[in-house]
């Protein structure tokens, strides 16, 4: 799905691709030695979610994680970019720890307090049934965006890998 103003051939000449992984928009940007993506969303706790599955997108099918574990997560920060950087922090924390892949979240996002908080639904990656994908060993914030323009939120995000 391209954007109106912008062509599938034009958003595949500029090394972007978009997809649908678990109703989330994502398109996935070129960077020289990272992994980037962007993520859509009518509400901000709409790109915090799916920007938790572009992550865990470019690890494993998340389609092939179960949903048999839950955790409960609190976030505050100074502003909605350091948010987002916290959040996939987390995301990235539980992997690493826990070896959880998360799929589904019931989150509120507080844009006033820049607060997070809710449940995120998943299970374990075992590489033994799970296909893998790579490795991403932390957030940063080059590139990093968080914003609305017109009617919806917008964040941008590169990996480490």
């Amino acid at each position: 799905m391209a954007r109106e103003s912008e062509t599938a051939e034009e958003g595949e000449e500029k090394g972007m691709q978009e997809e649908i992984i678990q109703g989330a928009r994502i398109r996935y940007i070129e960077h020289p030695s990272d992994v980037g993506f962007e993520v859509f969303g009518e509400t901000l706790e709409e790109i915090f979610a799916n920007a938790a599955i572009a992550t865990f997108s470019f690890m494993t099918n998340i389609d092939e994680i179960e949903e048999e574990e839950e955790r409960e997560v609190r976030l505050k920060a100074e502003d909605l970019c350091s948010l987002m950087f916290d959040w996939l922090d987390e995301m990235l924390f539980y992997f690493e720890s826990e070896s959880l892949v998360f799929k589904k979240f019931d989150i509120r996002v507080n844009d006033k307090d820049f607060s997070l908080e809710g449940k995120c639904i998943g299970g374990k990656f075992d590489p033994a049934k799970h296909s893998s994908g790579i490795i991403v060993k932390a957030v940063t914030y080059n590139m990093m965006e968080v914003k609305r323009e017109d009617s919806l939120w917008k964040a941008r995000v590169v990996l480490d890998v």
